[in-house]
């Protein structure tokens, strides 16, 4: 009788053993395919499955004590077997999902998120990162402003030259726009030839800013052809206010501020003032 349920007992605790650290596995995995995902709906998903995974190991460690001090049965055993097959079904499921995270969506989030020409953020990485900068900045009440830049005639140089003239325009001020960016600054190319950037600090700060980048470009993004030919730019700045409380405000003034440079004679920079 006693070699009856050693076997039984032993295979109990070994399935019941085996499903506590595929549970553990599922939790890790859990964790670490949560932090990968963008929407926050799917990353609770994921902390709601390890929670409940931990809940299975502890019930797991709490199946195998009580198996150590009763005898067990063959239902026991095909129980235990059944629970081991399901959390290790569980565990393949998240470790496939982490890997097809890692190499296939990760690489094409990477990059949606940079701007393939100039190297730069792309316009959608760069309206959520702002966006949530924004909402910090309204809700600690730390300065923040806008910086919108537009490469003045660029659609006659394009034409005239051809693209790839103006691409090397594009990226000759890209380059100036991250140089000239504090390393807590947000630069990003908004669209074909505007570029924005979102300055931790008041409009006096980003004023400095934007004049450093409209002077270095003027002296340092002279195309071969026409030789001697400066490019210049036009630029908006626009404070983090009440009244321009949110990413979309402070775009679209810092565009109206961008095109009063232009209509005022382009190669300048106009500034917003809270009425």
């Amino acid at each position: 009788m006693e070699v009856f349920f050693a076997a039984p007992r032993l295979l109990e605790i070994g399935f019941g053993t085996l499903s506590a650290a595929a549970g553990l596995f599922v939790v890790a995995s859990a964790l670490r395919v949560a932090s990968t995902l963008t929407l926050s709906s799917h990353r609770r998903a994921m902390w709601v499955l390890a929670v409940a995974a931990v809940v299975v190991v502890a019930s797991e460690i709490i199946g195998v004590a009580a198996a150590l001090t009763r005898p067990s049965t063959l239902t026991d055993v095909v129980e235990g077997f059944a629970e081991f097959i399901a959390i290790a079904a569980a565990a393949a499921v998240l470790h496939y999902l982490y890997r097809v995270e890692r190499e296939e969506i990760s690489p094409l989030r990477r990059s949606a998120n940079v701007d393939g020409l100039t190297g730069l953020g792309s316009r959608s990485f760069f309206e959520r990162a702002a966006g949530r900068r924004v909402e910090q900045a309204m809700g600690n009440g730390t300065p923040l402003s806008c910086v919108l830049l537009d490469v003045d005639d660029f659609k006659a140089y394009n034409d005239s030259h051809g693209h790839d003239a103006g691409d090397e325009i594009l990226r000759c001020v890209a380059r100036i726009m991250r140089e000239s960016a504090r390393a807590d600054d947000l630069v990003g190319r908004y669209g074909g030839e505007e570029f924005v950037l979102l300055v931790n600090g008041g409009a006096d700060g980003a004023l400095e800013v934007a004049e450093r980048i409209r002077e270095t470009v003027e002296r340092k993004c002279v195309p071969e052809n026409p030789p001697g030919h400066p490019i210049t730019v036009s630029l908006g700045v626009v404070p983090l206010s009440e009244e321009t409380k949110s990413l979309e405000r402070l775009i679209a003034i810092a565009d109206a501020e961008m095109y009063r440079s232009k209509k005022t004679g382009k190669n300048r920079v106009s500034v917003f003032h809270n009425t």
